[in-house]
């Protein structure tokens, strides 16, 4: 594709709303017709209701820290398109994307491709681009639930369930239990196991049970967090004690001193399954954790995308002085109450002003419910999409929060009662508002923002 040219996805997200079932029938018709494409890269698969991105996330720097090419595939986006396939050594925009687009339109006879949705076509051309890149280590970061999730084509060599909450219930149902069974699904036989122990599931009587009876029925090693490895908060150390394995304590300094209490969690779940791979399955091509720990403190490569967005600080100069912001992409109940707890984590406490955008078929009165219950005043917003949301959507007892069609127009009002010595605003309720908001102050992901600069922010 020539730099004259215009990338237009249209097409392939006129696809988002169509095919959206069950079943890995169709992606896997393709996936063979294409001779697997990236089925020889190793490859790390991470589900879980909320914290999946930043701990893929995290996993894909600490590979990337070995300056070889390493793949993350994630979803959603904040801005642009080619966020979702981010490789260590090779710059992705959307032109390069849209390139294997094109050829993957080329290669699939057309009733193999009409019958795939937006989602599927998006995982394919995650597996063509980091097979044409030579990646040597993947990645990737399920879209919804786990069973039936096109990234479960794949034959990972660790399986990851980050935490298990209620969210999509549209898809997955609303019992704790069976959200936890489908996010199972993405294990392997006599493959470990990670579990982050997070989500309301662990509060459902009979959940550990049920986590033991599945690992074992197949032979699934299981590493479990707080039990296998954890973050320490007596030392603010990463302690990793892994059966079998050289013991770790590794310290959080340098980029990782600001981040919340939810973050040092996920990157214990990282170290966790980087320390195992290295050791246990590609001994000699990896550096050694203890080695790399110093270089992920420094902070100093390029930060995956998906880390953006994660009580991630803005400082916003406008006429009256700097205003401070932390950006949060928590969009259901168990996110936003781990949002409000990472904030006290880094000694915000007190009431916090905030502006919040909900998608329409998130359950937004109960994250209006636990947002309130520590952020004041909450002014609403809207934006430009099929899924906003709008004022009649909520219940009686939160009609009376402000609630304004544009973020400008909610921007404007909170620069009105914006006070110099007050705590920082939080904006938070969806990935997709956050990600607009990110774009409205020129602050979306791009290549070569370090590590550092992005879990430090502004201020």
């Amino acid at each position: 594709m020539t730099e004259d040219e215009t990338v237009d996805f249209d097409a392939l997200f006129a696809k988002r709303s169509t095919h959206i079932k069950p079943g890995l029938q169709r992606i896997e018709r393709s996936y063979e017709f294409l001779k697997r494409p990236a089925a020889a890269i190793p490859a790390a698969l991470i589900s879980g209701t909320n914290g999946k991105g930043s701990t893929s996330g995290f996993l894909w720097y600490l590979f990337a820290l070995n300056h070889r090419n390493v793949g993350l595939f994630s979803s959603p986006h904040l801005a642009a398109f080619s966020e979702r396939c981010q490789l260590s050594l090779t710059p992705c925009d959307d032109a390069m994307l849209a390139d294997v687009w094109r050829e993957l339109q080329k290669e699939l006879p057309p009733d193999l491709y009409e019958e795939l949705s937006f989602f599927e076509i998006t995982t394919l051309l995650a597996f063509q681009l980091f097979q044409a890149k030579a990646a040597e280590f993947q990645v990737l970061e399920v879209g919804l639930g786990g069973r039936w999730d096109a990234t479960n084509v794949s034959d990972p060599l660790i399986s990851c369930v980050v935490s298990v909450s209620k969210d999509h219930q549209e898809f997955l149902g609303s019992d704790l239990l069976g959200i936890l069974d489908e996010k199972l699904g993405v294990m392997r036989p006599g493959r470990p196991l990670f579990w982050g122990n997070g989500g309301e599931v662990c509060q459902v009587p009979g959940y550990r049970e049920q986590l033991l009876q599945k690992t074992e029925s197949q032979h699934v090693p299981l590493f479990e967090a707080d039990r296998d490895f954890g973050y320490d908060p007596g030392s603010d150390t990463i302690a990793l004690n892994l059966p079998n394995l050289p013991l770790c304590s590794l310290p959080l300094q340098g980029a990782l001193t600001p981040i919340p209490l939810f973050l040092r969690r996920n990157l214990a779940l990282a170290a966790a399954m980087y320390h195992y791979l290295q050791v246990t399955q590609t001994a000699g091509l990896w550096k050694p954790l203890t080695e790399i720990w110093p270089l992920l403190c420094e902070g100093q490569a390029p930060a995956p995308v998906t880390l953006y967005g994660r009580s991630q600080r803005l400082r916003i100069p406008t006429a009256h002085g700097a205003v401070r912001l932390i950006l949060d992409v928590a969009h259901n109940p168990d996110g936003a109450q781990a949002f409000l707890t990472g904030l006290a984590s880094r000694g915000l406490v007190g009431p916090m002003p905030a502006l919040v955008c909900i998608l329409k078929d998130k359950d937004m009165n109960r994250i209006l419910d636990v947002l309130r219950s520590r952020l004041h005043p909450v002014i609403l917003f809207g934006i430009e999409h099929e899924r906003a949301w709008q004022p009649e959507l909520l219940e009686a007892r939160h009609r009376d929060l402000p609630f304004y069609a544009s973020f400008q127009e909610a921007w404007n009002e909170a620069l009105v009662r914006w006070n110099p010595n007050e705590a920082p605003w939080a904006v938070c309720g969806s990935v997709l508002a956050v990600g607009r908001i990110l774009q409205h102050f020129d602050s979306a992901p791009k290549d070569g923002i370090s590590l550092e600069r992005c879990l430090s922010g502004d201020w």
